[in-house]
């Protein structure tokens, strides 16, 4: 019988052309030539009788059979991180790479985790993804990282996810606005006035068009736009109010928002860590899972009452120095 065992270099070339869908971007982010490339992929497709990839225009998309191959690269790779990681233990060591990929809004609150979860553990090394629903989608589908991080799940039969983390969906509006003199606000009254929201298919829109969907809610959405950031600065500018998750205000020293006082508000959602159910989890992958579930909303809960700390002592400062 034929022994069919590809390298593990035709291996990561192969996974590099997943990732950047070019031979020549593949040959300069590995600092080979092109020629080696394609001569190491046409081994790999002559090896299995198969043909890897086919070219799109100006991209390479992978076969269904490449699609096969790379799965099973994956895999291997992880097991060999994974190995990495339980000779370390068995020598005291805590170390290995933590392969993230997370929606857009938890970059706002996962960096103090990782921080507090890397002071721990050193040795360690963490790759984060940061994109929106979709690219976050496609990799958890291509099972290429440890963990995943939603407010809104995947439907998705092949996974497992477990909640860790509240995510309130709160009203904010320009400090000067005339509803932040206002102590209740009703729903109604909120219809009148305009909203910046977050595209269709994100998370925090998921959450928001349920809310208005249960409490027979319409808002005059005046602008759409893809980022917290530029939505914040939208506000900021009076341009609208905006509904937006809680974390992208708590952990950062926030001027010129106020988050408004509105019935039936703020609007619960939760963060899910996610995984595919066919990625056995590496010893690092189960630390970081125990993190997150033991000691996540503790060390966010510390750093929310230090903010708030720095915020009311600069409040009393520029107090202190105003000109009477």
């Amino acid at each position: 019988m034929q022994n069919r065992t590809p390298t593990l270099r035709q291996l990561q070339i192969l996974q590099a052309l997943a990732h950047y869908k070019n031979i020549s971007l593949v040959a300069q982010k590995l600092f080979i030539s092109q020629p080696s490339v394609s001569i190491q992929l046409k081994k790999l497709s002559e090896l299995y009788e198969v043909s890897l990839y086919q070219a799109n225009s100006k991209t390479i998309e992978l076969t269904e059979a490449g699609f096969a191959i790379l799965k099973a690269s994956n895999e291997i790779f992880d097991s060999l991180d994974n190995l990495n990681s339980q000779l370390d233990d068995l020598k005291g060591i805590k170390s290995g790479k933590l392969r993230l990929c997370v929606v857009s809004t938890a970059k706002y609150f996962l960096p103090l985790l990782l921080g507090s979860f890397c002071k721990k553990y050193p040795l360690i090394d963490v790759e984060l993804n940061i994109g929106n629903r979709s690219q976050v989608i496609k990799r958890l589908k291509e099972n290429k990282d440890d963990f995943y991080i939603f407010s809104h799940c995947p439907d998705n039969e092949n996974i497992i996810s477990e909640p860790f983390l509240d995510n309130p969906l709160v009203v904010v509006a320009p400090e000067k606005h005339e509803l932040t003199r206002q102590p209740h606000i009703s729903l109604a009254r909120l219809a009148h006035y305009p909203f910046i929201m977050r595209e269709h298919g994100s998370g925090t829109r998921r959450t928001i068009d349920i809310f208005c969907k249960q409490h027979n809610l319409k808002l005059k959405e005046k602008m759409t736009i893809e980022s917290n950031e530029a939505i914040k600065h939208a506000v900021v500018a009076d341009l609208g109010l905006a509904i937006l998750s809680r974390h992208t205000l708590d952990y950062i020293l926030e001027s010129g928002l106020v988050i408004l006082a509105v019935d039936e508000m703020p609007i619960e959602s939760t963060w899910f860590l996610v995984r595919t159910k066919n990625r056995n989890p590496s010893n690092l992958a189960t630390l970081f899972y125990q993190f997150m579930q033991n000691e996540g909303r503790t060390e966010l809960a510390k750093h929310n009452i230090k903010a708030q700390k720095t915020l009311n002592h600069k409040t009393l400062t520029q107090k202190s120095y105003s000109p009477q």
